[in-house]
């Protein structure tokens, strides 16, 4: 009896600690110092990044990143050291005479530079990194707002509001003689946070583009133009897909190690990433979502400025 009520006193807190998350991601019965506009940054945009880094590293629910496999010399290693050798130094520079799907035949023959794959170890932190830098408008909104609002609204979140006039009253009082010389520079600070938004929306495609090899400003568009093409013409030579040329399935590994006579011995493995298999559609996701809230912010903008003329 008492293992019960036990677990029912755990579900009932797990319940509780749920609804109150809830409550406060959904702001219910709280008083609010932004727009929604400016929630899609710090609340949507941070929730999707921190969701999609716990999902690429959800090993449990798609297995490892690597696979690699060294053929005829396959006797004697181990497996894992393999694995992780190439996890960390293997290339995209496979010959491009090897037919496997989304590996040199789908690379630009113009690449002539060995791309390392390593960077792929930092996509989840990469991901947190970005969620930070999307939540930093949030931080600096907070400090200038100083709680402004919330005194406003002191008393009145529920339904019946006891001495209306008089609270009323006060509020009108202590805004003539605070708040109004104040009021140009609250503003200001609001739209600047708003522009800071778009800022960072922008930056964050150029740090995005960088991190994956000069690869991802026109990523979302490309996939788009692609999966448009019929089948046929999918498969036709030198079409390139854009889902395999920014994140590659195959890669190259030359695993070093000494051999039986007591000299060093090169060890050729070709290993899938499975990984990329969930990192391209996340960073396609995100493409979109960037490009949403982008022009949602650049319309923002436009709305400010002719509020301010």
């Amino acid at each position: 009896m008492a293992f019960f009520l036990g677990e029912e006193s755990i579900m009932a807190e797990l319940v509780g600690a749920v609804t109150k998350v809830t409550t406060g991601f959904l702001e219910v019965n709280a008083i609010s110092i932004d727009n929604w506009g400016f929630k899609l940054f710090y609340k949507w945009t941070t929730s999707l990044l921190v969701f999609c880094s716990v999902l690429v590293t959800a090993r449990q629910f798609f297995g490892s990143p690597i696979q690699c496999d060294a053929g005829a010399a396959r006797g004697g290693i181990e497996q894992n050291v393999l694995e992780s050798y190439c996890w960390m130094y293997s290339t995209f520079n496979i010959p491009r005479e090897y037919k496997g799907a989304c590996s040199a035949g789908d690379q630009d023959t113009n690449l002539n530079t060995i791309v390392y794959n390593s960077y792929y170890q930092w996509v989840p932190l990469f991901l947190i990194f970005l969620a930070v830098i999307f939540y930093l408008p949030r931080c600096l909104w907070l400090l200038w707002e100083g709680g402004l609002m919330k005194f406003f609204g002191k008393g009145t979140t529920t339904r019946f509001i006891e001495d209306q006039d008089e609270k009323r009253e006060k509020l009108v009082q202590f805004f003539c003689r605070n708040i109004h010389n104040k009021y140009n520079i609250y503003f200001c600070g609001f739209i600047f946070c708003e522009f800071l938004n778009f800022i960072i929306v922008i930056f964050q495609f150029y740090l995005t583009h960088r991190f994956l090899h000069s690869r991802y400003i026109d990523y979302g568009f490309k996939v788009w133009q692609y999966y448009l093409l019929p089948p046929e013409e999918q498969q036709m030579p030198g079409v390139i897909n854009p889902m395999c040329y920014t994140f590659p399935r195959i890669a190259s590994c030359d695993y070093w190690r000494w051999g039986t006579g007591g000299q060093q011995e090169s060890i050729n493995a070709i290993c899938i990433l499975a990984l990329n298999i969930i990192n391209d559609k996340v960073f396609l996701v995100l493409w979109w979502w960037f490009i949403f809230v982008s022009i949602i912010s650049f319309i923002r903008l436009i709305y400010r400025g002719i509020q301010c003329r």
